[in-house]
Order: structure tokens, then C-alpha cells, then sequence
């Protein structure tokens, strides 16, 4: 405990405000306008009233769109500091939204609260369910003094201290303050109103929380989810005060910061992710609610693809559209990301809330991707039909194919083009470059349609119906630009993919080869050493009676696996690619009994088709797993064997890559409430080493591991388990399982959260030796951002104002260290805003060529704020190269000024 006495205090009033929830929003909305109504009329009759708005500027955006009148009494409000608002634009969650999402949410909140008033300086994260580990340097780069936190802490006043700096990886400190573990945001909610009850219920939680403040300044939250202001807490305050010596205070939270770090002189320093459930006897509701990570994963998946469609294709287009066209279209940028945005908040994201808001999550979804593919359209037919076409022959359709990473790559790309004879029997494509280079594309679709243009250049209607043939080809592509290519349909097929291989299925690109073993195991050769792994990833199913928050295997459980396949087909082989399609069958129980104490005895067989494709000098196998899941109350997961591992399983994180130890303390058997997570976050993808080899695992939309095992000793054999989807019953409901005694939320059912539908999961895999394996941010980007194409058949002659090919910029060293994140125009200016991490622990260098008219670089806070001008060298071909001292964990931002 502190020794500090206590010195004062400080009531904040304030409500936390699920957006949706246990209702869908529109519901919620009808509360928060009367809320707001009634507290404005509060705050406009008691000039000492002061309110704290949950730190998320999208309700002031929610209530003026009903009451545009009251926009005058907001602003008097917020200008005289009595009402906090901001910084977010909605409360997110800290591990299933993109590290970029996090800049665009607090751009966004400083763009709806500044027509309103002063942006609070504290990063508000009351209800979080953990903390990401750079949330620090992010939190300091966006220009916030203070951070305040509640779930993922607790203990003894040692190990959670109310006021403390909070330590990035990097280095980065923001002063940060905690709530107490035992209640969090709702300390003082629902004040008694009688004065002596009152005055009784401060007593009680100064005794309890007091010891943890280091100043003596004893902070109390007034409100709960969706609660009421307590407008009359004046006459309470007055008769604590009549009556005890130690001064209560209504305040603010900035205030309360400024207040206590001005006295502190030393705080003390805590580093790094917060993640741990609560191991004391009296933190009853501090859970961390894990497996959120997994519910409702079809969510997941379509957050990942908005996310993908604007940070890796709308955002950098738009730059490119910017330096190469002139033009661009922030307002729609803005948009689709705010349809994003509003999906972030936790009990959204989450997957844990009622069907009614998860059935809106999905529209919101689509109206992004709409509008993201829209803007992608617009800039790549501009490109295709400006691009040099010369060469080309008539009848030719052009194809144009788009990099957005900033390393070359080679990538499978699909496009179509349209064909004048309906009986023709076309049996591949011919692909011509402008180098003379002549490749060969696979048809794997051909059929009428009435063809509708997207290109605002075009009328829609403007064509006939046509014969259109899809095209699935392989292209090596230069870093961050384009290459155009001549497509024309042959009726002779491509000789090079005659014959596929005969006798047993298998994939062999003379440096890795996938088989079948004797056993029926997947396996993996590398053909340069001759090491061979003899199972490369298996299935594995669970009973699940848990709820959105939490997995909870039946206390009588049982778990199947997958073994031989039930089905093997070659699909392609031949022309740079091959492809190889794998069944297995499960017998997976129903549904849990009536009970939820076990597994049904009926069982019925879950079929998953697991599409694998190997690029020709790839060591990368692309899996694609489908499933029509008909069963209920059960978890799916994939499973890579790992021999020998010889570290903890790294994984990607926000700005971040973070290795966590195999094995977690669990809390005493008193304290007990729900396990200690063993089941981890984490983004894009995972690693483990064995010896000198390395596996590399990446995903798409997926987000929970786990590493099982003999975790007592690293180096015996175990897997990597990565959570393709759970299916539970409940909103809340989790306490009949073996995972903990609480629910989290009201038990409502929610037949949604089953996930019965058909989905399909992309991930990759490699085993590489670890010396010269690809780095895992590149292995991912590589394996789930697909190449860009737009086709064109207009005639060969027309366009011509930009070459055939082109390159803009190139991570030329520093890629094994240096994730890029951000490609993007600069919001208030005539350039392009890049943004990279040096996710390891080591100092290195990083350079950039630019082959684009750079007038000037500097380098930014996250916030645009300039720090200091980078030297800019130019090469003897005229290429520019920017030169970067990257230190460990650190983000860098660019602004690139165009010439």
C-alpha cells in the first residue's frame, strides 16, 4: 500500500457509452438523445456541473444529426471545459483493428469534435479488453499527454499503481492513469442518495483504492454503461464535505491528470502489453474476456478486407492518382473509412452483441468496400487507358497490373476481357509485355454478360452483351507501380502446362514439393536441403458452450481430428503456378446437450476443402480452406506441427512483433474467476523457430493463437493453433463451461454467434531456413494483397502519357526490419505521407528510392507535425534516395512534398 495519505477527492460524472450492444444502435441512439438532452438542460441551469462524453466524438455526431439545434450549447459547453470530449471517434478495440485504423479513429475524432470545442489530451480506453504494447508511442506520436486505462492490470498498489508512465517498446512514455481493478469506470455509479449512505460508500472506496495513488488523490468514476447522470451530486459533494476533512471535488479527467503528474515527480514505469486477467479475490469484474478474438469471425474477415481495400489499395492510388494524375478524392476516403470506423467499437468488432447489430456491422461493411473498389476503379482506368499502348496489336485487350507493396513481387492477378466470337473454343490467353516477354494465362471462367461499366468515364450501358472470359495469370511486378501487358484469347493451349504431371497428386516447384504420405499426411520436402515435415498443418474440433467473450469447452469435452483425406485433385499445374485440392471430413457432435455440461452423441461429418497453391520459386503454399458449418456450440482450428522449437511463438502486432512465453500463471484457485488467457491476438502473421529453420504462418481475418504443447519444455514437439471460427449460443453465457464463473453481459441468445453459413479462410505457410527467410510483414502482404489489374480494349494508339511500366518507390534496405503500413496522399498538402516500423529489437538502417519529383522530405509526428527535414540524394539516373536510421520498435512517418 502507499503511504501517501489521502489528500483529496475527485468525482469524474461521466456515462459509457455502448454505441450498440445488447440493442442495435438506433435503439441505443433514442436513450442518448434524451440523455443528452436532459444533461444539457443540467449543464445550461448549473454553471458547477462538469461531464465527461466517453472519449468518443461519434456520439456528438449521433445526437446533432437529431438535434442540430443544440450545436450553440455543445460549444459553450466544451469551450468552458465543464464538458470533455474526444480525443477517438469511437472507443475501438486494441487487438482485431489495424495498427493504421488506430491514426485514421483519432483523426477522424479530432475532425467531428473540433466544430464542437477543445479535444481532450487523454486517451480515454475505460472498457478495452487489454492493451497493445505500442499504444504508448501511438497515443505520443498523435500529440496526447495522458493515457487511461482499466482491464489488463491489476494487484497489489506495486503492480497497478493509479498514476504511472506507461514505456512502448520504443522507448516511448505517456503518463498514464489506472482505474481501480475492482471496479473500473463504474466506481461510484449509482451514488446513494442519502447523505450518510453517501458519505459511507466514499469511505469504503477511498480505503479500498486509496493505497494504490502514489499523490494521494483519490479518483472516483460517477456512471456506468448507458447510466443516467447523476445530475444532483452537488448536495452530496456539500455534505461529505460539511463533515469530513479530506475536500471531494467534481473535475475533469484532463484536470485530474494535470493535477496528479504535476506532483509527481518520479512516476513510476510499467512496459509493454497488458494483458493479464485478474488474480486478486475482490476483482470480480476485471475479466479480459479473450476469445473475442474469434467470435463472429466472418466480422473479422470483412474488417480485414475494408482495412486492406484502403490502407494497401485505395490510400496508396489515391497518392499515385495525386502525383500522376492530379487529382483525388479525400471525401470519399474519408467516408468508406468512417463506414470502418464505426464498426471498431469493442462490443462491435468483438462479436460480442446482438444479431441486429452484427446483421448492420455487414451493410456497413459493404458500403466501405463499394465505395473503396469504386475509387480503385476510377484510378486504375485512368492509368490503363493514359499508359503506352503503341506497341500493342489491334484486337489486343490491355492489361494493366498494379504493385502497391514497395518491393517487387511475382503474384497471381485475375482479370477478364471481353471477346467478339461466341463459338470460338479459346483454350488459354496469351500475355505480351512490352520487353517482348510472352506468358501464358489459365481461363477459369468464360460466359455471357451484359456488360455494366463502373468508370465514371464511361456511360454504364454503353455496350452490348459480350462474351466474357476470366483469366488467372502470373506476373512479375516492380516495386510500387505497374506493368502493362497485351492480352489476346488462343484457341491452341499453352504447350509449357501439357501434360499435368501423372500418378500421385502432389506439387513440385524444384524447391519445395507438398505430397501425400502413406498416412494421409500433408507433407512438406525441401528440395535443396532434403528436410521434410511430415504433417504441415491438420484440423482439430472442440465442444465450445462460451459465449462472444469467451471459450469455454463443456465440462465433459471431447475433440476430433482430422486424419487421412477423403478427396485429392490436381486443378493446375504448368504455367508458373500449380494447385492441389484437399478434403477432409470431420465427425463433429451437433451440438452441445440441453445441459451445456457435454458434447451431443449425434454426430454429423464437416467437410472442409483446402485449396493449395504453389507459385513456381515460391517457398510460400497458399491454403484455402472452405466449410458450410450445420453444427453447433464448437470451435475449428488449423494446426502447423512444430519439431523442436527453440523460442516462443512471435507474432504480429500493432506497429509490432511480440513474442509472449508459452506458459501462463494461472490466478490461485481463491481468486479464480477465469482463466488466464492462453489464447493470444495477433495480426497478419506468426513465426516459431526450430533450430535453423523457420515457420512462418500468415492469415487473413484471423486473430487468435495459441501454441499447444509440453509448454514446460520449449523444445518438445507441439503446434502452432490458429482459431478458424467458434460457434456459441450466447451473447453471454460462458459460466457453464470449464473457462470461467462470470458472464460478462446480459445472457441473451444469439443464434448469429452459431456462424451458420459457409466460409472460407485464407492463410499461407512456410518453412524456410531462418537466416534467409522472407520477413513475415512482406510474407503476409505478399500472400493476402492481391495485384491490382484494370483491362482496356480500346485502340492501341490512344493514351500514351505514361509509360508501360513504372515505379515510384522502393524499399531498397531495411526490408527485414521495416514494415511499411502507410502509403497515403498528405491530408492538408500536395504530397504523399509513408509510414514504416522497425518491428525488431535492433537499430538498423532503412533506404528509399524515389523515382517521382520530390521536392522536399520530412520526417512527421503521427499527428503531421514536423520534427526534422531528411537529406534527399539524387542518383546518377535521376532516381532519388532517402536514407533513415531506424531505431528499435520505432514508428517513422514521412511527408514527401511533390515537386
Amino acid at each position: 500500500m502507499s503511504n501517501t495519505p489521502t489528500k483529496t477527492i475527485h468525482l469524474v460524472s461521466h456515462t459509457h457509452w455502448d454505441r450498440e450492444w445488447y440493442l442495435p444502435f438506433e435503439q441505443f441512439r433514442y436513450r442518448l438523445v434524451g440523455l443528452l438532452d436532459r444533461l444539457l438542460a443540467h449543464m445550461e441551469a448549473d454553471p458547477a456541473y462538469r461531464f465527461h462524453l466517453d472519449g468518443q466524438t461519434i456520439l456528438l455526431e449521433d445526437y446533432l444529426e437529431l438535434r442540430p439545434e443544440a450545436l450553440g450549447s455543445l460549444q459553450r459547453l466544451a469551450a468552458s471545459g465543464r464538458l470533455t470530449i474526444g480525443p477517438w471517434y469511437v472507443l475501438m478495440d486494441g487487438f482485431l483493428v489495424s495498427a493504421e485504423s488506430f491514426i485514421r479513429n483519432m483523426e477522424e475524432g479530432h475532425r467531428v469534435g473540433s466544430r464542437i470545442g477543445p479535444i481532450s489530451k487523454v486517451g480515454y480506453m475505460p472498457d478495452t479488453f487489454g492493451h497493445t504494447a505500442q499504444m504508448p508511442q501511438i497515443l505520443a506520436g498523435l500529440g496526447l499527454e495522458y493515457a487511461l486505462i482499466w482491464r489488463g492490470l491489476n494487484g497489489s498498489p506495486e503492480e497497478a499503481p493509479t498514476e504511472f508512465e506507461w514505456e512502448a517498446p520504443s522507448g516511448d512514455r505517456i503518463k498514464t492513469i489506472h482505474l481501480p481493478y475492482w471496479y473500473g469506470y463504474t466506481s461510484l455509479m449509482n451514488w446513494e442518495a442519502d447523505p450518510q449512505q453517501a458519505i459511507e460508500r466514499i469511505e469504503r472506496l477511498v480505503a479500498q483504492v486509496g493505497g494504490h495513488s502514489r499523490t494521494g488523490r483519490v479518483l472516483l468514476m460517477n456512471g456506468f454503461d448507458h447510466l443516467e447522470p447523476q445530475h444532483d451530486v452537488a448536495r452530496r459533494i456539500d455534505a461529505w464535505n460539511r463533515s469530513k476533512p479530506v475536500p471531494l471535488e467534481q473535475t475533469t479527467l484532463p484536470a485530474y491528470a494535470a493535477l496528479v503528474f504535476g506532483e509527481l515527480a518520479e512516476p513510476q514505469v510499467l512496459r509493454g502489453e497488458f494483458r493479464r486477467t485478474n488474480h486478486a479475490k475482490d476483482g470480480a469484474i476485471n475479466l479480459i474476456l479473450p476469445n473475442v478474438l474469434s467470435s463472429r469471425v466472418y466480422l473479422k474477415q470483412q474488417n480485414a478486407d475494408a482495412q486492406r481495400l484502403l490502407e494497401l489499395a485505395v490510400e496508396p492510388l489515391q497518392a499515385v492518382s495525386t502525383l500522376a494524375l492530379g487529382r483525388s478524392d479525400p471525401a470519399f476516403v474519408r467516408q468508406a473509412w468512417r463506414y470502418v470506423l464505426q464498426n471498431h467499437p469493442h462490443d462491435s468488432i468483438c462479436g460480442c452483441s446482438v444479431d441486429a447489430v452484427h446483421d448492420e456491422m455487414e451493410l456497413r461493411y459493404a458500403k466501405a468496400v463499394q465505395i473503396g473498389e469504386q475509387l480503385c476503379e476510377e484510378t486504375l482506368q485512368t492509368l490503363v487507358r493514359e499508359a503506352d499502348g503503341a506497341w500493342m496489336a489491334p484486337g489486343d485487350t490491355r492489361v494493366l497490373v498494379f504493385n502497391t507493396l514497395p518491393h517487387p513481387r511475382e503474384a497471381l492477378a485475375e482479370f477478364e476481357i471481353d471477346c467478339a466470337s461466341t463459338e470460338t473454343v479459346y483454350r488459354t490467353v496469351r500475355i505480351e509485355e512490352r520487353d517482348g516477354t510472352v506468358h501464358y494465362g489459365e481461363i477459369i471462367g468464360d460466359a455471357p454478360v451484359c456488360p455494366i461499366s463502373r468508370y465514371s468515364g464511361d456511360y454504364p450501358l454503353s455496350r452490348a452483351a459480350v462474351r466474357r472470359m476470366r483469366v488467372r495469370a502470373r506476373f512479375r511486378l516492380p516495386a510500387f507501380g505497374y506493368i502493362v501487358a497485351a492480352a489476346r484469347p488462343e484457341e491452341a493451349p499453352a504447350q509449357a502446362a501439357l501434360p499435368l504431371h501423372a500418378g500421385a497428386p502432389y506439387l513440385d516447384n524444384g524447391i519445395v514439393r507438398i505430397e501425400i504420405g502413406s498416412g494421409g499426411q500433408i507433407q512438406w520436402t525441401d528440395l535443396k536441403t532434403g528436410e521434410r515435415t511430415e504433417s504441415l498443418f491438420s484440423f482439430e474440433d472442440s465442444g465450445d458452450v462460451g459465449d462472444g467473450y469467451v471459450y469455454s469447452p463443456p465440462v465433459r469435452n471431447r475433440k476430433a481430428y482430422t486424419g487421412a483425406p477423403v478427396g485429392v485433385e490436381l486443378l493446375a499445374s504448368g504455367l508458373g503456378w500449380s494447385q492441389l485440392a484437399v478434403t477432409h471430413e470431420l465427425a463433429v457432435p451437433v451440438s452441445a446437450t440441453a445441459d451445456a455440461k457435454a458434447r451431443s452423441d449425434e454426430t454429423k461429418p464437416l467437410r472442409l476443402r483446402t485449396v493449395l497453391t504453389l507459385l513456381d520459386g515460391s517457398r510460400t503454399l497458399h491454403l484455402r480452406t472452405h466449410v458450410r458449418n450445420e453444427m453447433r456450440d464448437h470451435r475449428l482450428r488449423v494446426l502447423f506441427p512444430v519439431r523442436g522449437k527453440t523460442a516462443p511463438v512471435a507474432a504480429g502486432a500493432a506497429f509490432d512483433c511480440i513474442a509472449r512465453p508459452d506458459a501462463a500463471a494461472q490466478p490461485s484457485r481463491e481468486a479464480w474467476i477465469e482463466n488466464e488467457p492462453t489464447q493470444h491476438p495477433f495480426h497478419r502473421y506468426l513465426f516459431a523457430e526450430a533450430g535453423e529453420r523457420r515457420l512462418t504462418v500468415t492469415a487473413h481475418g484471423l486473430h487468435e493463437y495459441e501454441w499447444v504443447g509440453d509448454v514446460s519444455d520449449p523444445s518438445a514437439d507441439g503446434a502452432i493453433a490458429v482459431t478458424l471460427f467458434r460457434g456459441v449460443s450466447h451473447l453471454a453465457g460462458s459460466d457453464r463451461g470449464m473457462a470461467t464463473k462470470v458472464r460478462p453481459g446480459p445472457g441473451l441468445e444469439t443464434p448469429g454467434s452459431q456462424c451458420l453459413r459457409e466460409m472460407t479462410f485464407e492463410y499461407a505457410v512456410a518453412w524456410e531456413p531462418r537466416d534467409a527467410a522472407t520477413p513475415p510483414w512482406q510474407a503476409a502482404n505478399e500472400a493476402h494483397m492481391p495485384a491490382l489489374v484494370a483491362t482496356w480494349a480500346g485502340a492501341p494508339t490512344a493514351g500514351g502519357r505514361l509509360a508501360a511500366t513504372a515505379s515510384w518507390i522502393r524499399l531498397l534496405e531495411g526490408g527485414d526490419a521495416a514494415d511499411v503500413t502507410a502509403m497515403r496522399p498528405l491530408p492538408d498538402g500536395d504530397g504523399m505521407e509513408l509510414r514504416l516500423v522497425n518491428v525488431t529489437e535492433a537499430e538498423r538502417e532503412a533506404a528509399l528510392e524515389l523515382r517521382f519529383p520530390a521536392a522536399e522530405v520530412w520526417e512527421t509526428a503521427l499527428h503531421g507535425g514536423k520534427l526534422r527535414r531528411v537529406p534527399v540524394t539524387e542518383a546518377a539516373d535521376g532516381a532519388k534516395q532517402v536514407r533513415l536510421r531506424l531505431q528499435a520498435k520505432k514508428i517513422v512517418t514521412l511527408s514527401i512534398a511533390f515537386s
